[in-house]
């Protein structure tokens, strides 16, 4: 039997990633932190141990010896400057912790999740060879997400193979925090307006279907685009208001989201209650004229990309079966 350990496997990405290897036969440990939530996690016959990511003596202590692949998950996606420090902390040093504890262990693969906004600011059409502009950029989960990619790519020199992964803007089932919020901002009537950007809407389980073909398929040292369908965010937003019966917000010009931004944070400096709009949510949101070729991963991994719909349905009937949405009746 295959042994796997995750990180970040209360979150997002990380519990369908488990759900898929549990499925699959392979024997997993989890990392957890004392205050993690375990709601999910504990549906799963897995083996759980406490530690964090900023503490190596935590993971030398977690990671069993000899497991045969790591999937590093965990990831700060702050958007608030104020807890850039934190951000730092968890993506920079985070993941080479993880490295350096993994390669102790006797981990023969690494497999790390970084995402499309290591590119930074960059436009046009974006593949492997296009140059990682994300250490230049003002917006630091960005920044921290291209250093961090330089930290696991380290894990090669100490003999592990890694594989670091690039997704889109991911969607689907157990999402309740990331884009799954826009399902109860829509239903509470508190999203007025959306942003004019595009985003690349990726199922979470095209994405972790990708990750354990990586395991055998990838190459090490090498990034993988696992995107999915471009699509202006008001689409993605008018798909959720179909589904929930709701009524699609109008698209707002990029200069009012942006001072939207700037005034929230300034609200924010007052209340000390983390601000719903920032200047980097906003940028980001606003940003088109990118497209993120997946071409390598299709070729290489077998990666298929399902449609947008079909995310966001999946997220949809996974809220409501939870109890966390009613059913629209449409």
């Amino acid at each position: 039997m295959k042994t796997a350990f995750v990180t970040g496997g209360t979150g997002f990405i990380g519990i369908n990633l488990i759900e898929l290897l549990v499925d699959e036969g392979w024997e997993v440990t989890a990392l957890h932190r004392p205050t993690s939530d375990l709601t999910y996690l504990k549906r799963f016959p897995v083996a759980l141990a406490e530690g964090s990511i900023t503490d190596r003596e935590s993971l030398d202590r977690a990671i069993p010896e000899g497991t045969d692949v790591v999937f590093h998950v965990a990831g700060d996606t702050n958007f608030w400057s104020k807890r850039n420090a934190q951000q730092n902390a968890n993506n920079i040093d985070g993941t080479r912790n993880m490295v350096e504890a993994a390669a102790s262990k006797g981990v023969g693969t690494f497999i790390h999740t970084s995402s499309t906004s290591a590119w930074g600011r960059v436009t046009g059409t974006v593949t492997e060879e296009t140059p990682l502009e994300g250490e230049s950029s003002w917006i630091n989960y960005e920044r921290t997400k291209y250093l961090g990619e330089l930290e696991a790519l380290k894990g090669a020199k100490l003999g592990m193979k890694v594989v670091v992964m690039n997704p889109g803007d991911v969607a689907g089932p157990y999402d309740a925090n990331t884009w799954g919020q826009l399902f109860f901002l829509l239903r509470d009537g508190a999203l007025p307006v959306v942003s004019p950007g595009t985003i690349t809407v990726t199922h979470v389980h095209d994405v972790v279907r990708a990750h354990l073909d990586a395991v055998t398929k990838g190459r090490s040292s090498q990034r993988y685009l696992v995107a999915g369908e471009d699509c202006d965010v008001a689409d993605f937003v008018a798909e959720i208001a179909r589904l929930t019966g709701t009524k699609a917000p109008r698209k707002a010009p990029p200069w009012v989201l942006k001072l939207y931004g700037r005034m929230s944070v300034m609200i924010a400096a007052v209340s000390g209650k983390q601000p719903d709009v920032t200047p980097e949510i906003a940028a980001i949101t606003s940003l088109t004229g990118v497209t993120f070729c997946s071409d390598k991963a299709i070729r290489e991994l077998g990666y298929r990309i399902q449609p947008m719909a079909v995310a966001v349905r999946d997220n949809y009937e996974w809220l409501v079966k939870e109890g966390l949405l009613a059913a629209s009746g449409t």
